[in-house]
C-alpha cells in the first residue's frame, strides 16, 4: 500500500489558541500562526484538505499518526524518495546502501 503513496515533508501554519489564561487584548491581536513541519505519506488530497499518516501496519492494513490539513495553510510541500536503508538483525545495522 505504501508503494503507491507519496512520502512527503509538508510545511504548514496552524492555528494557534491561548493557553486558555486571562491575557491583554493587545497581546491577543499580536498572536501568530505556528510554522509546522509534518512528514508521512499521503493518504488523500481532496476537497481543501491533505491527509496523511505517519505509520502504516501491513497486516491489519490499518494507519496512524493522522493529520489533516487544509491546503490553503500549506507554504511547501517537499517530496522525499530514495536516500539511505540500513537493514537491522538483533538490534544493529548489517547493511546500509543508498538508493
Amino acid at each position: 500500500m505504501l508503494n503507491i503513496m507519496d512520502l512527503v515533508k509538508i510545511k504548514w501554519l496552524d492555528a494557534m489558541s491561548d493557553d486558555n489564561t486571562w491575557q491583554e487584548l493587545s497581546e491577543l491581536r499580536q498572536q501568530q500562526l505556528r510554522p509546522v513541519e509534518t512528514v508521512g505519506w499521503i493518504l488523500t488530497d481532496f476537497g481543501g484538505k491533505i491527509v496523511t499518516i505517519s505509520s502504516y501496519d501491513e497486516e491489519s492494513k490499518t494507519g496512524g499518526g493522522g493529520a489533516v490539513i487544509p491546503t490553503n495553510c500549506i507554504t511547501e510541500i517537499q517530496y522525499l524518495e530514495g536516500g539511505r536503508i540500513e537493514q537491522y538483525e538483533n538490534g544493529k545495522p548489517t547493511v546500509a546502501r543508498g538508493l
